[in-house]
């Protein structure tokens, strides 16, 4: 009975600490803060955003957000849809930006993002 227990505290906890990690990066993205965004970042990201799309590291990955939120001030990030399958977690929302309005795809594994998608979007 105790192990059982102890299992699914554990298993809580780790949802928790997923749902942390969703919650911080919605924030950060709202924010442009591509400090707090590269601590969530894989060593190697699958990026597409404007004309870059290939798997770039970390660094390149944060220094391209960087550039892209120097040019695009955000306003707001609302997510349109969430959801977790295997281990992963995935956002889509829109980030408004003074610049224009993109829709924003991350995908999470192990607390990290190994795929993000920023595209111009027509709303």
């Amino acid at each position: 009975m105790k192990k059982n227990t102890l299992l699914i505290t554990a298993l809580l906890c780790f949802q928790c600490l997923d749902a942390g990690v969703i919650s911080d990066l919605i924030t950060y993205f709202g924010q442009g803060d591509t400090q707090h965004i590269a601590q969530y970042l894989n060593n190697n990201v699958e990026l597409a955003i404007k004309n870059a799309e290939n798997v770039f590291t970390r660094q390149q990955t944060q220094n391209i957000l960087a550039d892209f939120f120097k040019k695009n001030q955000p306003v707001s990030f609302t997510i349109s849809h969430q959801g977790e399958r295997e281990h992963q977690q995935f956002v889509i929302g829109n980030l408004a930006t003074k610049q224009g309005n993109y829709r924003v795809y991350f995908l999470v594994k192990n607390n990290l993002i190994h795929q993000l998608r920023i595209e111009e979007s027509n709303d």
